[in-house]
């Protein structure tokens, strides 16, 4: 924001030696609300390096009040708008006679009194803006306005889960993933069960895609969407009926968001279709890997041009940026912290971002190496290969220096783990379902 008030002071004051500015002005609107968090505010004049601008000069010079400068206070201490154009997002404290403001890296102070905002930024700007019920068509269409990053437990797990490739699903007393296959090529099958004590007893066994092994399992109502080895997006109904192909061809990373389902096709771009397969359309036309929703429209994903570096992308306005600058892999969100490995070197460091705050990305990192790029993260633990887990707390004393593989957590729910056990070929040895209230856990085939 710092390059735009200073881009702005200059236009302002060239507009003033080719038209000269007066001290002029207008009158103070009539109070309409009161409260800086109730409703929408929208500039009707400002003030730079001393020369006064009214609504309409401004709008004469730049274009419409609400794309100058239009905000949104969301009581909780965020700030999202427009400032000359361009989306803001922003924090704020204090209390209404006496605001503190950080506007995208420029500080900031404000009073709000009787539907009236005067905000100064620096020693050179200054803003009056007026408060409207109806939201600007700026604000509405700003990509940062849906910005909030906050996973609950359910949602990381979900994510963990996804980014072990999706092998599971626990629903209503049935295990849907994997029936048994060493090199983890077997089909798709319905697996019911029931507890017995501590552990879970199965008892029917229902294939649905005798096929192929299914991949990123999603449910949709009574539809499991899947990937069919990685070589087409299939979807078939819980009781194994009305099995469909929606798409021919490689993909990967397939997941359902807003009604639509998304994935990347062979060349690695993201692309997205409707819930029967149709109406394809391409999201990210470049090559990308781990692509996740994290809020609204908002995604991350890893970009193999950019050193395999994780990016925070908008897939409705296209807005785009960095999280990291070195090769990061397999992340996940927990709260408003992305957790991911860093692959710089060839060994894997446990590190976590802080995606609060896009303006700055907050990093922290553990010394500690792991065996695995991918890990694992429920209510309360971080897990990594070999059963190994610590409190979430203590996230970077987790390691894990064993020369083999042992076992892998694959599957995450507030009432069940599914986990793989590994024999010494590198090969799937055993497969288990782990009832996480019980602590019991039973092989399953």
């Amino acid at each position: 924001m710092k390059k735009w008030l200073s881009y702005m002071l200059s236009v302002v004051m060239m507009f003033c030696l080719l038209t000269g500015c007066g001290g002029g002005g207008g009158t103070t609107a009539e109070p309409e609300k009161e409260g800086v968090a109730k409703g929408y505010w929208v500039v009707e004049k400002m003030v730079m390096e001393g020369n006064e601008f009214d609504k309409e000069t401004m709008e004469g010079i730049f274009g419409e009040a609400e794309s100058i400068m239009a905000l949104a206070f969301d009581g909780e201490g965020g700030i999202d708008g427009i400032y000359f154009g361009e989306p803001l997002k922003g924090t704020y404290t204090g209390a209404e006679d006496a605001l503190e403001m950080d506007l995208m890296g420029e500080k900031a102070t404000g009073v709000c009194k009787d539907g009236v905002l005067e905000i100064k930024i620096g020693e050179d700007a200054a803003f009056t803006l007026k408060n409207q019920e109806e939201m600007p068509a700026s604000i509405a269409s700003n990509p940062w306005a849906t910005y909030k990053p906050e996973f609950n437990a359910d949602e990381t797990m979900a994510m963990s889960t996804f980014m072990n490739y999706g092998r599971y699903i626990v629903q209503d007393d049935v295990l849907y993933g994997l029936t048994h296959s060493k090199s983890g090529s077997g089909n798709l099958a319905a697996i019911s069960f029931h507890m017995k004590g501590d552990f879970p007893e199965f008892d029917d066994t229902k294939i649905l895609d005798e096929k192929g092994s299914a991949a990123y399992l999603c449910m949709d109502g009574d539809y499991l969407y899947y990937l069919r080895d990685w070589e087409a997006v299939c979807r078939v109904k819980t009781d194994g009926s009305d099995a469909k192909v929606l798409y021919d061809g490689a993909c990967d990373y397939l997941q359902i968001h807003d009604g639509r389902l998304y994935f990347t096709d062979e060349d690695y771009h993201f692309v997205s279709t409707d819930m029967d397969g149709k109406d394809l359309k391409t999201v990210v036309d470049k090559e990308i890997y781990y692509p996740y929703f994290i809020c609204g429209d908002w995604m991350v994903f890893q970009d193999d041009a950019d050193d395999e570096s994780l990016h925070l992308y908008h897939a409705t306005s296209g807005e785009e940026l960095n999280i990291t600058y070195v090769p990061s892999y397999a992340p996940v969100l927990d709260g408003k912290y992305l957790y991911y490995t860093d692959y710089t070197d060839g060994v894997a460091y446990l590190c976590r971002v802080d995606m609060s705050d896009p303006d700055t990305f907050r990093w922290e990192g553990s010394e500690l190496p792991l065996r695995e790029t991918n890990f694992m993260i429920d209510e309360e633990y971080i897990y990594t290969a070999n059963d190994i887990s610590v409190p979430k707390a203590d996230w970077q004393k987790l390691t894990d220096t064993k020369d083999v593989t042992e076992e892998v957590e694959v599957y995450a729910s507030k009432d069940y783990r599914v986990y793989h056990e590994f024999d010494d070929e590198g090969l799937i040895g055993g497969k288990y379902l782990m009832s996480k209230a019980e602590g019991g856990g039973t092989s399953f085939r």
